[in-house]
């Protein structure tokens, strides 16, 4: 299934000031992916690149990619995974680098409004406050 941003103009996108969730803001409406952690883990957007050409800009293609791990791991938090969604655009991609931490037997993923999961994970870990912030 098509992510639910192809075919739209993307004008704008804000990032959750908890880093939770994203809105993307399009030509006629706005759609937030959400981060969700299976069970007792957490998950949170790592960094968000823009397309070079800005805004607007219409989406071509979404698809998820491999993120390698960095050299040096945080030696705080248990197991991290590393996450990707890659957003082409007519003026460039749009790259979204996202986390999970857990104990090692979970994952996380983006959730988009148009898909049937559970959210916010055991204890309302992954619930997020929805401040919006502008991504710079």
């Amino acid at each position: 299934m098509d992510n639910i941003l192809v075919n739209k103009t993307i004008t704008g996108i804000k990032i959750a000031s908890d880093k939770k969730a994203i809105l993307f803001e399009v030509e006629g409406g706005e759609h937030i992916a959400k981060c969700d952690g299976d069970c007792c883990s957490s998950t949170w957007v790592e960094n968000i690149e823009l397309p070079t050409l800005g805004f607007p800009a219409k989406v071509i293609s979404a698809e998820d990619i491999d993120m390698s791990e960095p050299a040096e791991k945080d030696e705080d938090m248990e197991v991290v995974a590393y996450y990707g969604l890659k957003i082409q655009t007519d003026k460039g991609d749009i790259v979204i680098d996202y986390r999970n931490e857990s104990n090692g037997y979970y994952g996380g993923s983006l959730c988009w409004e148009n898909e049937n999961y559970y959210y916010g994970g055991v204890f309302s870990q992954n619930i997020s406050t929805f401040e919006w912030e502008d991504v710079k």
